[in-house]
């Protein structure tokens, strides 16, 4: 069934931690992945290695019809620049020189329907005080987009705050 004229775009987006291994790639964020995100006309990434690397390149490669989206940040130290070796066209965003990580998570916000975060440990852990995803996860929760988050670290606890159908213009479930 098409998609009734007018609809608003649909646009997911994910911020995850950068350190990222093998178990939890294809354990906790692979299912999310597969169960959990819905087909939209956008999803939108952030530049950076381990987790956003990994949802970008698989998001490309099993969700061809949808535009992608990398918004690279200005201060480039631990970017991953895998967009510039896939088959199949990812638009770039580059935050402008000056602009901060919290810019950049702000702008991932900001261009989602909702959002999926992946962060190392839980938001009360001290591990995660500084994390720039649980910046971006807060970020979406205050604008009213946030789905889920889900940890990739033990014990993986994960919260589902919003079903994504109910953030999702004309899609609900």
């Amino acid at each position: 069934m098409a998609d009734p004229p007018g609809r608003p775009l649909v646009t997911v987006s994910f911020t995850a931690a950068r350190d990222l291994d093998d178990a939890a790639a294809d354990g906790v964020v692979l299912n999310v992945l597969m169960c959990r995100v819905p087909h939209a006309d956008r999803y939108v990434t952030g530049a950076c290695t381990g987790g956003d690397a990994f949802i970008g390149r698989w998001l490309q490669a099993n969700r061809p019809g949808a535009e992608h989206v990398v918004i690279v940040p200005a201060n480039r130290r631990r970017v991953d620049p895998w967009w510039t070796a896939v088959t199949g066209p990812v638009t770039v965003i580059e935050m402008p020189p000056g602009s901060t990580y919290a810019d950049r998570n702000r702008r991932l916000v900001d261009e989602g329907t909702c959002l999926f975060g992946f962060p190392a440990h839980p938001e009360d852990d001290y591990r995660s005080r500084r994390s720039g995803t649980w910046q971006a996860i807060r970020m979406a929760m205050k604008a009213g987009k946030l789905s889920q988050w889900h940890c990739v670290t033990p014990p993986y606890e994960g919260r589902i705050v919003t079903a994504p159908g109910f953030l999702l213009p004309g899609r609900h479930r």
